[in-house]
């Protein structure tokens, strides 16, 4: 007999049993995006038998779906197999999400329960296996079997977790290459070839029709098992990204040797980059790149067939063949029929929940938090600093903080109040509507290093417009940081937020400002940046300044289009935090730097506390934000800032300055509120 685990010959039939299985209805809830409530698994009664939680990432190009299906090679199958040589008994695995026919995964979580039997005494049970064990024996035989899937992770989990239902949230990207050359054979089958040229500001107008909770039948396909087609859509996003794969040029090879001066300076990418090195100014045979789009969707759920469906409109929409009032109508229609044949599942990728990743704070085991070991401090002031033996730390805060940030920026007074843009930069429409403006669209290019440990970007403020004119990239100015001699302090942790002490250049020791960036431990995509501007004579509050950021892609120098790219709103003269959210009894988990000597640190340690907040000294700022500025024991001076990133959970951190005005520690905490007595 034939083994359904086997791959399928590639050819006419199997472009013809795709086309089918895409054709017909569900089968045993077969689905590339669905959701469905559901009951607890069942946990195993064997005692002896550790479930495990695994994460694979898997090419769908050779999968007829994940689900296991009888006579089809499905990523299941294929890891039941892998589990069942290693083991040497069978297994059954729960995905947290499906997948159909030629969908990816750059992470898909499941489960499986293993029990150890001996097999040179069978009927001996053994300890458990290490994961990383697992891991490494999964992966060995997987390879065997054409290694379109591997093991990335895995973790001891208790017996009642189940993948699926313990996934809050759902997250898709959507790639798309448009550019008249065919695909380049590195990229077959691994996105949405586009001949045409898409117009990004209209697909993003696009997303914001979408983005919410609607009734979407037009986005749902037949078969669907779903009760009802309403869903909220948190996130729908187009970004431009490199294409790949991707091969530094030039100026990046540049700016990565240190001694070649400030990488932010490096000259942007040209709009159609070439793969490839020119001699003597001739590019025959270096292919062109396509430009790279990337779509993401995230919502608790999605129906079935519904990114891809939305996907083929946003492209229509792209290359003008849909209007943005075209995509309204569509959504009123709540008929699939109304909408444009869905996109090829070829671009279509799963990605890690958010419910699975390790929340990468350095404290608090009890939290599900990461230790990492501290960076030796480094000296602010030295032209050649050496990196610190033991880098992981700051490798892994790299890796979160860099990227483009996009949001608004706001000004406000001592006393919490906003402060109006100057007049010169308001458009002529607005002051002649009387109408206010507050906020500043923003970008913030960021970039850490580790060899050696480098941290620089610039705050770019973006000329305000009236709707997506053709100047809403034109900056007003640009404010770049690096850490130097006017970096006092810099105190970061692991997960991309870190406080920083600045020394503005040319105020004569008059000024500091006190940097707090918070990113949110919930999807690491969002934060805020709080400055405290603080007058040094009287160690006074002066102003401050909010900035809302979401990640909007890789560190491209501020290179991409501004200002309608921009996924959040203003809100500067929004309310402000209710007070009765802050001032009220927390219990904060707290890490500590600080500054006897060098000026990197990590936030390390842990500390349980109690804190109460009382109103009067708390300064309370829109979108869940406040600071306050209190008096410590013996003179100290503690300037403080807050986000409640979701109801009764907060992030905090706080300067300690010593009555002669010197920078004592740092502090950031994870704040949970506890009831009333």
């Amino acid at each position: 007999m034939s083994d359904p685990n086997l791959k399928h010959p590639l050819g006419e039939d199997y472009t013809a049993s795709q086309e089918r299985l895409s054709k017909v209805a569900r089968i045993d809830g077969f689905s590339d995006e669905e959701e469905e409530g559901g009951h607890e698994s069942e946990s195993p009664e064997n005692p002896r038998v550790q479930r495990y939680l695994v994460a694979v990432e898997y090419v769908g190009t050779r999968f007829f779906g994940s689900q296991q299906q009888p006579k089809y090679r499905t990523v299941v199958g294929v890891l039941q197999e892998a589990f069942h040589k290693f083991i040497g008994q069978p297994v059954k695995i729960f995905c947290s999400s499906r997948t159909d026919a030629g969908v990816h995964a750059l992470s898909n979580v499941c489960h499986v329960d293993v029990e150890r039997v001996s097999k040179r005494k069978p009927g001996e049970v053994l300890p458990p296996h290490e994961p990383d064990v697992v891991q490494k024996a999964v992966n060995h035989f997987l390879q065997k079997n054409e290694g379109d899937v591997m093991v990335i992770d895995v973790r001891c989990v208790p017996s009642n977790y189940h993948a699926r239902y313990k996934a809050k949230e759902r997250t898709y990207f959507y790639r798309m290459l448009s550019g008249p050359d065919p695909l380049s054979i590195f990229e077959k089958d691994r996105a949405w070839h586009v001949p045409e040229e898409l117009d990004l500001r209209a697909m993003q107008e696009a997303c914001r029709v979408l983005v919410g909770s609607h009734d979407f039948s037009s986005f749902r396909a037949s078969g669907c098992q779903a009760k009802s087609p309403v869903r909220s859509l948190d996130e729908l996003s187009v970004t431009e990204v490199p294409s790949t794969p991707y091969f530094p040029p030039l100026t990046e090879r540049t700016w990565s040797n240190p001694n070649n001066g400030d990488p932010l300076t490096c000259s942007s990418q040209p709009k159609t980059e070439t793969a490839g090195v020119t001699t003597n100014g001739d590019t025959f045979g270096i292919r062109k790149r396509h430009r790279c789009y990337v779509i993401t969707a995230r919502s608790r759920g999605f129906l079935y067939h519904q990114v891809r469906l939305i996907v083929a409109v946003l492209k229509c929409v792209g290359t003008g063949e849909l209007t943005v009032l075209d995509v309204e109508r569509i959504l009123k229609a709540k008929d699939v029929s109304a909408s444009k044949p869905m996109a090829p599942a070829s671009g279509l990728y799963r990605t890690p929940a958010p419910s699975f990743r390790a929340l990468r704070f350095p404290f608090s085991s009890s939290l599900g938090v990461c230790y990492r070991t501290t960076v030796s401090p480094l000296s602010c002031s030295s032209n050649n600093v050496q990196p610190a033996p033991v880098i992981t730390a700051w490798s892994e805060f790299a890796q979160n903080v860099s990227g483009e940030w996009d949001g608004f920026g706001a000004d406000f007074s001592r006393e919490g109040h906003p402060l109006e843009l100057p007049e010169s930069v308001v458009p002529e429409a607005y002051r002649e509507w009387e109408v206010k403006v507050f906020d500043w669209q923003t970008q913030c290019p960021t970039l850490a290093q580790p060899h050696p440990h480098t941290f620089l970007y610039k705050s770019i403020k973006l000329l305000p417009t009236v709707g997506c004119e053709a100047d809403a990239a034109t900056r007003h100015s640009v404010d770049q940081r690096t850490i130097g001699p006017t970096a006092l302090s810099f105190s970061y942790s692991v997960s991309g937020s870190y406080v920083a002490v600045w020394q503005p250049l040319g105020n004569n020791n008059q000024l500091l400002e006190l940097e707090h960036c918070l990113v949110n431990p919930n999807d690491k995509e969002s934060r805020v940046r709080i400055f405290q501007v603080v007058e040094t004579t009287m160690l006074s509050l002066r102003s401050v300044k909010v900035f809302r950021e979401l990640w909007y892609g890789p560190f491209r120098d501020g290179d991409q289009l501004g200002g309608c790219a921009t996924r959040s709103s203003g809100f500067a003269s929004t309310p402000a935090t209710a007070a009765s959210a802050v001032a009220r009894s927390w219990r904060a988990v707290l890490a500590t730097t600080s500054f006897d000597s060098g000026c990197i640190q990590q936030f390390t340690g842990e500390k349980v506390v109690e804190i109460v907040r009382e109103e009067k000294d708390l300064l309370l700022l829109p979108q869940d934000l406040w600071c306050s500025l209190q008096e410590g024991k013996d003179g100290q001076r503690l300037f403080s800032v807050g986000w409640l990133f979701e109801p009764g959970h907060a992030i905090t951190s706080t300067c300690v300055f010593s009555s002669d005005s010197k920078l004592e520690e740092v502090t950031m905490g994870r704040e949970t509120a506890l009831t009333d007595l």
